[in-house]
């Protein structure tokens, strides 16, 4: 059975990123590639990265046509309450596991690509983080 609570118990923080790719493009960063890099944010709760992807989504998200798959089927838009719904029980869930959760969808003329990256203390590049949670 899966722990809810096995991020708390790995002590795991996120270290969220959002870029932009024009829609043709297929390459992103790698993770060693954000590492590198500063995150937009430190999230220290499954539900504030949840919460992070959701606005994300709700900000910038073009609404075109997508099929809902689970309880709530039919047909909505990516960005739409039941879109970001969906999206925030499912990426909560895997959260609450302390793993890294990646999302992308497609903007106007663009495509936004977001990535929460799950660290512990021993694997965070960061050592403020490492001593806020030792």
């Amino acid at each position: 059975m899966l722990d809810p609570d096995e991020w708390r118990n790995r002590h795991v923080h996120w270290h969220a990123y959002a870029e932009i790719y024009c829609r043709t493009a297929v390459d992103h960063t790698t993770r060693a590639q954000r590492l590198a890099g500063k995150p937009a944010l430190v999230l220290l709760a499954p539900e504030d990265a949840a919460n992070w992807i959701a606005s994300m989504t709700r900000r910038h998200a073009h609404p075109s046509a997508i099929r809902l798959i689970g309880t709530e089927t039919g047909i909505g838009h990516v960005g739409d309450d039941r879109h970001i719904d969906h999206d925030f029980v499912t990426n909560l869930d895997a959260l609450c596991q302390g793993n890294s959760v990646y999302q992308d969808f497609p903007r106007q003329t663009d495509r936004l690509h977001l990535w929460v990256e799950a660290f512990t203390p021993d694997e965070c590049p960061d050592v403020r983080h490492n001593q806020e949670f030792l």
